[in-house]
């Protein structure tokens, strides 16, 4: 199966939803997330900017988890991934869902990023995109960017369900 990625705006709620809001390891992981997907002409500028980023023995490893991941979220895509162009100030769920799963993984919540996971792959996909997210995640820490981990608000019911936002395409 081949993952159809669409370009899309923003989503609503408690998570961020402009690139502003990011810190700069989020940023980094949305900006990598989007360069690899947007095609192989930005694969050379990606792996600059990874070299400029991680330090040196890291660079390599991080292109290489990152590139991993991507290639099992395309082999087990549950559905079509939404993405925002390289340069729009726009998150969208998915994003948000990826940047989440390598904070929980950095944080050990690796319950959290098993099931958050399953809501991007297929169950015979997950552990193969957990180990390569694992990797990049640690590659992230190991270069100082570490990204907050951001769990439910407090007060917020356990038994309410996210609603599925109709998003336009920019």
């Amino acid at each position: 199966m081949t993952v159809q990625v669409t370009q899309s705006a923003g989503m609503g709620g408690q998570w961020p939803t402009h690139v502003q809001d990011l810190s700069d390891g989020e940023r980094l992981v949305v900006w990598a997330f989007r360069r690899w997907v947007s095609g192989p002409q930005h694969l050379s500028l990606l792996a600059r900017e990874f070299d400029r980023q991680f330090r040196r023995s890291e660079a390599r490893p991080a292109l290489q988890a990152l590139d991993a991941a991507l290639t099992g979220l395309t082999r087990h895509a549950r559905r079509t991934i939404i993405y925002h162009q390289p340069c729009c100030g726009c998150l969208g769920a998915d994003e948000v869902c990826l940047i989440s799963i390598v904070a929980a993984l950095q944080s050990g919540a690796q319950h959290a990023a098993d099931a958050m996971a399953q809501w991007l792959v297929r169950r015979e996909g997950v552990a193969e995109f957990i180990a390569a997210l694992d990797d990049l995640a640690e590659c992230l820490s190991g270069s100082g960017h570490d990204l907050p981990y951001r769990a439910r608000q407090r007060g917020v019911s356990s038994t309410t369900t996210a609603q599925p936002l109709s998003l336009q395409v920019h």
